[in-house]
């Protein structure tokens, strides 16, 4: 195999996006950080018991410039100090310790993107929905909110995280097969990632979207210079596997990172179904284009489940079983 992956891995690893069923509590973070490198999950990222657009918002509500509003945010200051708030994010420095202890190799920093964080932000009648929210101020979250998510990449950076992943489901909605709304243009969105991801250059830089993603949107990603890898859902959106990858992720040169269980089903998916997912992806896509295998999201979801946090982990400890076999298959 030769490919974009093997300037940085030696074999298919595993990861996790980001989010676990699990009360937020330093506690918790410290014992599911434990948990994933006890399941032999390779690329471990920051756990996210908080919800993952308000832990990146709340520094901006103790700047003064947002305030809480049922159960969403609202302007409350000048949107123009956004850029200047540089945040410490508290799972961050903790994580970082306990990498060091535990001697992991690979650390992954989930952050969410400008666009799906001002979909939260609402700049006029919040009863008018997402259209009175900030995604609709364009310049604002193309100059002044990425740069704000670019300062928290550089508090990720400095704390040792070398794989940096944007986040960014709103996008899947923004770009579709034919248009893209709210009046951003594919040159706006790209400025919006380059901004972000500067602080990380010389890192290995990736971007999750969920649900489904179009052609368009595939190929607009792939031209990003500042994204090195795709992720994306492919258990429960098998059509996601219809786009052209081949020639899509050859034209970026960039690699897949594919989501092969269930985030959404609260069973544990058999290490032999998770090895078909796989093997699926690896035959379509090329074997010299996929790599850092997760699941299709994160597993907050199943917070609501009794047993969520045990299933989460029993579906993150077969990802790595499923894994040892292909690797084994092709030594």
């Amino acid at each position: 195999m030769a490919g974009l992956w093997e300037k940085f891995f030696e074999r298919y690893v595993s990861s996790h996006v980001g989010s676990i069923p699990l009360d937020y509590s330093p506690e918790n973070v410290e014992r599911s950080f434990r948990d994933l490198v006890e399941a032999g999950v390779d690329v471990v990222p920051a756990p996210q018991l908080r919800d993952f657009t308000s832990m990146y918002l709340e520094p901006l509500v103790e700047a003064g410039v947002l305030s809480r509003v049922h159960g969403a945010y609202a302007v409350s200051g000048d949107l123009d100090e956004v850029r200047r708030v540089a945040p410490s994010i508290p799972e961050f420095k903790l994580v970082a310790k306990l990498a060091k202890e535990q001697r992991v190799k690979w650390l992954r920093a989930p952050v969410t993107g400008a666009l799906t964080l001002a979909s939260r932000v609402y700049v006029g009648d919040p009863s008018k929905g997402i259209r009175s929210t900030a995604l609709v101020k364009r310049e604002m979250v193309v100059e002044c909110l990425s740069q704000y998510v670019a300062n928290i990449v550089r508090n990720a950076v400095e704390h040792g995280f070398n794989v940096v992943v944007i986040d960014e489901p709103m996008l899947s909605n923004i770009v579709g097969r034919r248009v893209l709304l709210y009046g951003y243009s594919e040159e706006e969105i790209l400025e919006i990632y380059s901004r972000e991801l500067k602080p990380a250059r010389g890192l290995l830089r990736g971007t999750h979207v969920c649900g489904r993603v179009s052609e368009r949107l595939a190929s607009l990603l792939a031209e990003s210079e500042e994204l090195e890898f795709l992720n994306h859902e492919f258990h429960d959106t098998p059509q996601n596997l219809d786009l052209p990858w081949r020639s899509v992720l050859e034209e970026g040169d960039k690699f897949l990172s594919p989501g092969v269980f269930s985030s959404r089903r609260a069973e544990v998916e058999s290490i032999e179904e998770i090895v078909s997912h796989a093997k699926r992806v690896i035959r379509i896509v090329g074997e010299e284009r996929v790599n850092i295998f997760s699941g299709d999201c994160g597993l907050g979801g199943l917070r609501k489940i009794e047993e969520g946090y045990a299933i989460s982990l029993g579906k993150l400890r077969n990802l790595v079983k499923a894994l040892e076999l292909i690797n084994r298959e092709i030594e």
